[in-house]
């Protein structure tokens, strides 16, 4: 099944927040999470874990508007997160799709080509002195 978007969100009771969208594996669900918003691809086989998280800025819309613009299928991550919360880097089944967009980011989510919002991110430094970052070449 393709990803369904839910035109409302709907409530997790055990997460306590909310499933923004779903597919075959996984439904997408952000949470309050400390002084931020977190998003969650949680287990269709198991509602109580998650392998992918992403961390956002305390805006709800903001979230729901990125995970609506997404493609799990082709694109590797949401975008507008600030910080990966777990590894290894989500791998979207059809990344070769679309390759732009896929390309190596920082830990904060930047890509690397690009710079970071971060000072002295350690990722971006090694990236701009030539050395291969962690997160490039993974398959």
């Amino acid at each position: 099944m393709p990803v369904q978007h839910h035109d409302t969100p709907i409530l997790d009771e055990h997460w306590q927040g909310f499933e923004l969208a779903r597919d075959d594996t996984r439904r997408y669900v952000w949470i309050w999470h400390g002084f931020n918003l977190r998003l969650i691809a949680v287990h269709a086989d198991d509602p109580t874990g998650y392998d992918h998280g992403w961390c956002y800025a305390r805006d709800p819309e903001a979230v729901a508007a990125a995970v609506a613009a997404w493609d799990p299928d082709t694109q590797d991550e949401p975008a507008g997160w600030h910080k990966r919360a777990t590894w290894p880097v989500r791998q979207a089944p059809r990344r070769s799709e679309n390759p732009t967009y896929n390309r190596a980011r920082c830990v904060h989510g930047c890509y690397l080509d690009q710079g970071c919002r971060t000072v002295n991110c350690k990722e971006v430094l090694r990236y701009q002195d030539g050395v291969r970052s962690p997160l490039e070449g993974r398959a």
